[in-house]
């Protein structure tokens, strides 16, 4: 008869929040973005084989401490402070990233209610990135954890606009695409001529908004465990068994953090390592089992936070019995 391990699974969440708190304004150091992204440009590149591939790492966050807008009586677009991500090519700057910290607003000519903002996009000629965001409204301090955002919302946006497939076309100094994506509502685009001081609208991609996971106050909201197979705490498990999965509520980022070790830790097997189901909810751990063993292992820790959802949260909650509990001690249950 096959002998059963008696205890497996005592999984440790982390409830570690990765901090999204600028350093005091005092310290703050205004930051020229034309300086970082300088270019030689002056006109527009605007066919596709002149298109340009961009680059996006989280040393292209920063902080503003305002951001206003404003075409006429045809639009207004105005935040408090905002992380800003820059995507840049050989030639500067080509798009921006502003997700709010605080909220914003958004008025446009014939609506009725300001809109409330989740985050905005932009696409400008490289040589206007100064006026956009002026030195002294922008500092070093933003939030390298919102790269995962701003990733997404770049990629959902080359996927439906103007274009060459995921490079940069460049405009012309005087044009500007401003795309805002309201919280909860339509996705507002609009096309800027800052010579004519005209904004156009276009309705057609209302329906084609980029929706982030938010939490409360518009924080990432943080991947929820929502199964973990074995369960935490079982008992008599099949020593045969192969693998240990854990599931999220939410698509996650590549990586993972299966934390743990010694002789509590379950041995993998040579030439494998874990790996994520097709939709990236699901992480799978390869394991070998000894008979009558108790196990321990972790997900994340203050030191490793690599299980993070796709829009970049990376505190773990753990769904158990239809409660949400924010810190997960979690051992083994004994007979």
């Amino acid at each position: 008869m096959k002998k059963q391990t008696k205890h497996i699974l005592g999984i440790t969440l982390a409830a570690t929040l990765l901090g999204l708190a600028a350093a005091p304004a005092a310290q703050a150091r205004a930051v020229d973005l034309l300086q970082r992204y300088p270019t030689s440009l002056t006109a527009g590149l605007l066919e596709p084989d002149q298109a340009r591939p961009w680059q996006f790492t989280p040393a292209d966050i920063f902080r503003v401490s305002r951001f206003s807008l404003q075409v006429g009586q045809q639009l207004k677009v105005q935040t408090g402070p905002a992380d800003l991500g820059i995507g840049h090519c050989a030639d500067g700057a080509v798009w921006a990233v502003l997700i709010p910290r605080e909220g914003g607003k958004l008025t446009r000519q014939g609506a009725g209610e300001a809109e409330d903002i989740a985050h905005i996009w932009l696409r400008f000629h490289p040589e206007a990135i100064n006026r956009l965001f002026p030195p002294d409204t922008v500092s070093a301090a933003g939030s390298s954890a919102l790269a995962g955002p701003m990733r997404t919302i770049a990629n959902g946006k080359f996927g439906a606009s103007y274009h060459a497939r995921m490079n940069a076309t460049i405009p012309e100094p005087k044009d500007m695409t401003v795309d805002v994506d309201t919280k909860g509502g339509p996705r507002r685009f609009f096309a800027v001529d800052t010579q004519a001081r005209t904004a156009r609208y276009f309705s057609a991609f209302e329906r084609q908004p980029v929706r982030l996971a938010l939490g409360a106050g518009g924080a990432q909201a943080p991947p929820k465990i929502v199964a973990i197979s074995p369960r935490n705490g079982a008992m008599d498990v099949d020593p045969a068994l192969k693998e240990i999965t854990v599931t999220f509520d939410q698509a996650m980022e590549a990586g993972f953090s299966w934390t743990g070790g010694g002789p509590n830790f379950p041995d993998i097997p040579a030439g494998k390592r874990p790996y994520w189901t097709e939709d990236h909810k699901t992480c799978v751990l390869p394991v070998e089992l000894k008979p009558g063993w108790e196990y321990e292992l972790g997900l994340n820790s203050p030191s490793h936070q690599n299980f993070r959802s796709a829009a970049g949260a990376g505190r773990l909650y753990v769904q158990d019995e239809g409660e949400i509990t924010e810190r997960g001690s979690r051992r083994p249950r004994r007979p």
